[in-house]
Formats: C-alpha cells, structure tokens, sequence
C-alpha cells in the first residue's frame, strides 16, 4: 500500500513512520531533495555531503567553476581522507587507561 502525504500551505511534508523508521529518521535529520529525470528523490544529508558542500562553496567563491570546480573538488577530498586517516591512526595509536583508573586517579 503506498504511503501518501499532502503538501502543507508552508510547503511542508511529513515522512511517512514507515519509511522514517526503516531509516531511522529522527526529529532533526536532514534531508535534501532532487530531481533525477521525472522522478524527485530524497537522500539523507551526512556529514560528507555538508563538508563537500562547503568544499565547493569556497572554490567557487574562489572563481573556479566547470571542470576545473570538478578536478579541485577531487583534490580537496582526497587531501580531507589524507588527513583524517592520518587522525585515525594518530587516535590509534594514543595510550589509554580504562575508565575507572582514570577515576581512581582524579579521587
């Protein structure tokens, strides 16, 4: 059976509890739409989605835009997974205690 939802005079819609379970879409989750062919789809906005958004951002207000906006957007993102892999394995390779003689330490 379909799920069906009306368009608020705001604009707004509700996401079916089907579907925001089967995604475990809670209050505050972002959502983007957009158009492929005729058909709207939705996709949930993660954290890489936001900084890719911010990386093109600043390039194009930087005044590159086209296939070199493409080719700097790449290069961007291999030097973010450069860095976080190296944050990896510098948390890695950190010394840690268990909780409680981190406790027995402060008392």
């Amino acid at each position: 059976m379909p799920d069906y939802t009306t368009i608020t005079a705001k604009g707004q819609v509700t996401v079916p509890k089907e579907i925001r379970e089967r995604f475990n879409w809670t209050e505050g989750t972002k959502l983007r739409f957009y158009v492929d062919g005729n058909e709207i789809k939705v996709k949930e906005v993660t954290l890489i989605d936001e900084m890719e958004d911010l990386i093109i951002k600043d390039l194009k207000e930087a005044g590159y835009k086209g296939e070199e906006l493409k080719a700097k957007v790449v290069e961007r993102k291999k030097m973010l997974d450069s860095a976080f892999k190296r944050l990896l394995q510098e948390r890695m390779e950190e010394k840690t205690i268990p909780l409680d003689e981190a406790i027995r330490s402060i008392e």
